[in-house]
């Protein structure tokens, strides 16, 4: 699968970058990838478990036999919605998948075999702010399938592809068009229109292995099952951003973790800002009180959100209108704040651009 993660995270801080900028969102990628490890290894583990062919509802066990059958299209009888469910739970699975991962919960599931070429489920609407995940294990080594979602038969213009590691992280916000709102029950199909192997698509999809999809709801903080706290929480390590120059270190309150903590420094055409949290909880960064980065963290393995926003002098501003105002040399307050934390962070914060690319 494409790991779009990076690019998303720059997107949804501030909008697609331009082809010059992307050079440096690739330098950041790799700064921060030892950060994504622990995530990653997760995933892989949970890619082991396979489902038989059904519909699932939350709670990991098979409903009866679906209607939606292998090529099928004819919707159900019963939505696989999550209404009635039990009270949540971390850890437990609806087949193959995390039952709540990244702030999502999947909420239904559908599988067929990679020759059917299509999953369709029946999907009650509680949240549109949704992600979809795919695994497809037993497909050819370094293969990789092109699929489209549609909603009751209409596509949404939105494409998930499918290969044999199981990925929960979202991917992007989906667009706001699904056709559906909140309380109507709908069908959704995930259908395969190619495939890639070798670095290259190929002229015929396989027809091995198992399509495995999955419709995810996103979860308010409050109601998201958190891992059991461990007995002891490590103290938090910057990563390689701390030893760049212009970069500011600043460390929670060791006697509150949800007490704002500012600092001061000089605006130098942009920003990158990481959070490095070891406990749950909502975190955000603001300059000069306008909100450059928020996100949520659900575990206690030390990752936490970044943004980062390289402004050239003929465009400034151009990652947060806001912030057009502020001009080179002059000093900016910088403001961490969190919530629901219950243990120690920092923030590695730097207004300094190195690159030849940042002058304008």
């Amino acid at each position: 699968m494409i790991d779009l993660k990076d690019l998303m995270d720059e997107r949804s801080a501030h909008g697609m970058p331009s082809d010059g900028r992307l050079v440096e969102v690739q330098r950041k990628i790799g700064v921060r990838r030892h950060r994504r490890v622990v995530a990653g290894a997760v995933a892989a583990a949970a890619a082991v478990v396979a489902v038989g062919s059904a519909t699932l509802v939350p709670g990991g066990e098979p409903a009866p036999p679906s209607a939606f059958t292998a090529g099928s299209t004819t919707p159900s009888a019963g939505p696989a919605s999550a209404s009635a469910s039990p009270k949540p739970v971390a850890g437990r699975k609806i087949g193959p998948f995390d039952e709540y991962a990244r702030g999502y919960r999947v909420v239904a599931v559908g599988t067929a075999p990679v020759s059917a070429k299509k999953v369709r489920l029946s999907w009650t609407v509680n949240s549109t702010d949704v992600q979809f995940f795919s695994y497809c294990p037993g497909l050819p080594h370094q293969h990789a399938l092109d699929a489209e979602i549609a909603i009751n038969d209409e596509a949404i213009g939105y494409s998930v592809n499918c290969d044999s590691e199981l990925h929960q992280d979202p991917t992007g916000s989906v667009p706001p068009g699904l056709g559906a709102s909140v309380g109507d029950t709908v069908s959704v199909t995930y259908t395969v229109i190619g495939a890639q192997g070798g670095g290259r698509r190929l002229s015929t999809i396989p027809t091995q292995g198992t399509l495995h999809f999955a419709v995810a709801e996103r979860v308010p903080f409050t109601q998201y099952p958190l891992p059991a706290r461990p007995a002891a929480l490590k103290p938090p390590k910057p990563d390689g951003m701390a030893s760049e120059p212009g970069t500011k270190v600043l460390h929670s309150d060791p006697a509150d973790p949800n007490r704002p903590v500012s600092t001061t420094m000089v605006w130098h055409r942009g920003y990158d800002f990481t959070v490095v949290a070891q406990t749950p909880g909502i975190y955000r960064v603001a300059v000069n009180g306008v909100s450059v980065l928020t996100g949520e963290v659900y575990d206690y393995v030390g990752n936490g959100p970044n943004a980062s926003c390289q402004v050239k002098r003929n465009d400034q501003g151009w990652c947060v209108p806001e912030l057009a105002s502020v001009k080179d040399g002059d000093m900016v307050t910088i403001t961490v704040t969190a919530q629901h934390a219950t243990g120690p962070w920092l923030a590695e914060l730097r207004s300094q651009w190195q690159s030849g690319s940042a002058e304008g």
